[in-house]
C-alpha cells in the first residue's frame, strides 16, 4: 500500500479533531457536550505523529489504533479527495489514511501553508444565510475553546443591591419619600408653566395656583389612583355610595377641573417647528421627564446587577408615537425602554420612545438602546466593581455583546436566530433532545443553544457555557416534576431578567392614569394650532362676515328659520315630564348663575352689547 507522508497541514487537522468538540450530541457520556471517547484516541495519535516526525519517512504510516465510528463518519464526510470505493469493505484504519485534503496551492513551508489555511469544521461547510452579512471566513472564529481572561464567579454580581442614597426611619411617612422624586423644583416647574397658559389662553375666572393648592391636586390624583369611579364628578358626588370626603372637603370640582385644564410642564410658544432639527415629540412634558430621571438616579445607588426591558404606559387615543405590543399586560400604549434593578425593581433610567427615526441609521435599535441605557454605568463598571447587564432578544447581538465586555459591563441576553455575525451552526436543523446544548466562544462573547421545551439561543460575555452546571425542574404531561440539565449561563439570566416586570407590577398598584382626549389629538391641536395664530382683526372680521350673511336673509327666510328652531324645541318639551322639565331649568339657572357670578361689571356690558347686536 502507498501512503503519503504527514505534513504540516494533517497535523493542525489532527490537533483541531483533538480541541475541538462534536457537534453530534449522540458522543456524549452525560447526555451534554462530552468528547472523552475522541480524546483517548486522539492523545494516541498525536502521539505516534509526533514520534514520526523524528523517524525518517519510509512512504508508510505508523499503525494508528482504530478510532470510534463517530468520529471516522466526521473525517471521512471532510474529505473533499474522490477515490473510488474498493470492493472489500475496508477496515476502520484504512478509511482514516484515506482522509486527505488536497493542497490547491503551490507547495511552500508548511508554516506558513498553515497559516494560510485552516482546518475547517464539517459545520462550516453549511451555506451561509441571506439575512447576515458574515463570510465563513468570519464564522470559522467561533471556536469550542476557554475564555483567555477570567470571569467574576456569579455570587460576585450580587455583592452591591440597591441602596437608597438616604436611609429612612421605620416611622417616616411617605410622603416625606415621594417628595424626594417629586421635589420643589417639579413644584415650581408645574405652578409656573401653568399660571402662564391659563393667561396665554385668557381663561375667564382663572386664580393663580401656589404650591399648597397644587400639592393638594396631587393628593387628590393619587388618591384616585387607588379609590377608581367612572367619572370624577362622582367624587363630590352627594350620593354617600361614592362621595370621597378626603377629596370632596379639600377642593371644589370646579376648581379641580379648572387646574386639569390648564396644566402645563412647558412653554406652548416656544414648540419647535416639526420640520426643525429641534422638534421633539415629548416636548411639552421634556423638562418634568428630565427632572424625574434625575431623582431617580440620584436617590439610589446603582445595584451591580440590573436589567433593561420594554414597559409600557396605557393609551387608546391617536398618536403617532402608540405601539402595539401583543405580550405585555399593557397591549397599546407608549412604550418606555427601563433600566432597573433585578431584585426589587427599582427604576433608574427610562426613555420614552418616540417611533422610527427620520434619519436611517446602521445600528439596531435594541443595540442603541442598550448602550444609551447603560453609558452611565461605564466610569462604575471600570473602576468601582463588576456590574452586569441582562436583556431580552429584541436589544442582543454580538456586536453590543463585545461593546459592553470593552466598556467593562457584563451582560448576558437571549438573541434571535438571523443576528449577524452568529456561528453556522444556527443555520442547522438538527433537533436536540431535552437537556441538550451546543457552544461555541469568539473573543470575549460565547454562544449557546439549548433545548428546552422550545429552543433557547443565548450570548454571553459573563458566563461560559461549559463552567457550571445545573438542573431545572419541568412539569410533565403526567404532572410529575421532571430535572433536566442547564447550563449556569440559563439559570442566571432567568434569575436576573425580571427587574422590569417587578416595577410594571409595583407601577400598577397606584395606577392614576384617566381617560383623556387630549394628549396629541390631532384635530383638536389643529383648531388649537390655529386658534393661536389668528390676530384680533381675523376674528372680527369672521363675526361681520357672519352678521353680514344674517342681514341678506329675506324676511321669508328668516321666518322659515325660526319656525324650524320652534319645531325642534316643541318636539323636545313634548317628550318631558314635569320633573324633567324643572330639572332642565334648574341646570340652566345654574349655568347662569355661575355665568354671572365670574364676571366683571365691565364684562357683563360686553355680553349685553354683543347681544343687542
Amino acid at each position: 500500500m502507498n501512503e503519503k507522508a504527514l505534513n504540516d497541514l494533517e497535523i493542525a487537522c489532527a490537533l483541531e479533531e483533538i480541541f475541538g468538540l462534536p457537534d453530534d450530541p449522540d458522543v456524549s457520556d452525560d447526555n451534554l457536550e462530552s468528547d472523552d471517547e475522541d480524546e483517548q484516541y486522539s492523545t494516541v495519535k498525536l502521539q505516534r505523529i509526533l514520534e514520526s516526525l523524528d523517524e525518517p519517512h519510509d512512504g508508510i504510516l505508523a499503525p494508528t489504533p482504530d478510532p470510534p465510528d463517530s468520529l471516522i463518519s466526521n473525517i471521512s464526510n471532510a474529505s473533499v479527495e474522490n477515490q473510488p470505493s474498493p470492493s472489500p469493505q475496508p477496515t476502520n484504519s484504512d478509511r482514516l489514511r484515506r482522509a486527505r485534503i488536497i493542497q490547491n496551492a503551490p507547495s511552500t513551508s508548511g508554516t506558513q501553508q498553515t497559516l494560510r489555511r485552516q482546518p475547517q469544521s464539517p459545520v462550516a461547510n453549511t451555506n451561509s444565510d441571506s439575512e447576515t452579512d458574515d463570510s465563513d471566513g468570519e464564522e470559522e472564529t467561533w471556536k469550542k475553546t476557554m475564555w483567555t481572561t477570567d470571569r467574576p464567579s456569579p455570587s460576585v454580581y450580587d455583592e452591591i443591591p440597591m441602596e437608597p442614597a438616604i436611609m429612612f426611619s421605620s416611622r417616616t411617612r411617605p410622603v416625606t419619600v415621594f417628595e424626594k422624586f417629586f421635589t420643589d423644583e417639579v413644584y415650581d416647574l408645574i405652578i409656573y408653566q401653568t399660571n402662564l397658559y391659563a393667561e396665554q389662553r385668557k381663561d375667564e375666572g382663572w386664580t393663580q395656583l401656589d404650591k399648597k393648592e397644587l400639592k393638594a391636586f396631587v393628593g387628590i390624583f393619587i388618591i384616585m389612583g387607588y379609590n377608581i369611579l367612572p367619572s370624577i364628578d362622582l367624587y363630590w358626588s352627594s350620593d354617600p355610595g361614592f362621595r370621597v370626603d378626603e377629596i370632596a372637603e379639600t377642593m371644589t370640582v370646579k376648581r379641580f377641573k379648572k387646574i386639569l385644564r390648564n396644566l402645563h410642564v412647558n412653554d406652548n410658544t416656544q414648540i419647535p417647528d416639526k420640520t426643525s432639527e429641534n422638534y421633539d415629540k415629548l416636548y411639552k412634558i421634556r423638562p418634568l421627564l428630565d427632572l424625574i430621571t434625575q431623582a431617580c438616579q440620584k436617590n439610589a445607588k446603582d445595584s451591580s446587577s440590573q436589567s433593561i426591558d420594554e414597559s409600557m404606559i396605557l393609551f387608546k387615543g391617536r398618536s403617532s408615537m402608540k405601539q402595539y405590543m401583543p405580550l405585555k399586560p399593557i397591549k397599546r400604549g407608549y412604550k418606555v425602554w427601563c433600566r432597573c434593578d433585578s431584585k426589587t425593581g427599582y427604576l433608574y433610567e427610562f426613555y420614552i420612545y418616540t417611533g422610527k427615526s427620520k434619519t436611517g441609521t446602521e445600528e439596531g435599535l435594541g443595540s442603541k438602546v442598550v448602550k444609551m441605557l447603560t453609558e452611565k454605568l461605564i466610569n462604575k463598571a471600570l473602576e468601582e466593581y463588576h456590574i452586569i447587564i441582562t436583556f431580552d432578544n429584541f436589544f442582543c447581538d454580538y456586536t453590543l455583546m463585545q461593546y459592553l465586555y470593552e466598556n467593562g459591563i457584563y451582560a448576558t441576553g437571549t438573541v434571535r436566530r438571523h443576528r449577524k455575525h452568529l456561528p453556522v451552526l444556527v443555520k442547522t436543523n438538527q433537533k436536540l433532545a431535552k437537556g441538550q446544548y451546543k457552544w461555541r466562544v469568539k473573543g470575549n462573547v460565547s454562544f449557546l443553544v439549548w433545548q428546552d421545551t422550545k429552543e433557547v439561543l443565548l450570548l454571553s460575555n459573563a458566563f461560559h457555557p461549559k463552567v457550571g452546571k445545573t438542573t431545572v425542574l419541568r412539569t410533565q404531561k403526567d404532572g410529575t416534576k421532571q430535572e433536566i440539565n442547564c447550563p449556569l449561563a440559563i439559570k442566571e439570566y432567568t434569575k436576573r431578567m425580571g427587574g422590569v416586570d417587578h416595577f410594571d407590577q409595583i407601577k400598577s398598584t397606584y395606577s392614576v392614569g384617566r381617560r383623556s382626549r387630549r394628549w396629541l389629538q390631532k384635530a383638536k391641536e389643529k383648531y388649537k394650532a390655529k386658534r393661536a395664530k389668528e390676530s384680533e382683526g381675523d376674528r372680527n372680521s369672521r363675526l361681520q362676515k357672519r352678521r353680514e350673511q344674517l342681514a341678506s336673509k329675506t324676511p321669508e327666510q328668516y321666518e322659515a328659520r325660526l319656525k324650524k328652531q320652534r319645531q325642534r324645541y316643541t318636539q323636545m318639551t313634548a317628550s318631558e315630564t314635569p320633573e324633567e322639565y324643572e330639572a332642565r331649568l334648574t341646570k340652566q339657572r345654574e349655568r347662569y348663575t355661575q355665568m354671572i357670578a365670574s364676571e366683571t361689571p365691565e364684562e357683563y356690558e360686553d355680553r349685553l352689547t354683543k347681544q343687542r347686536e
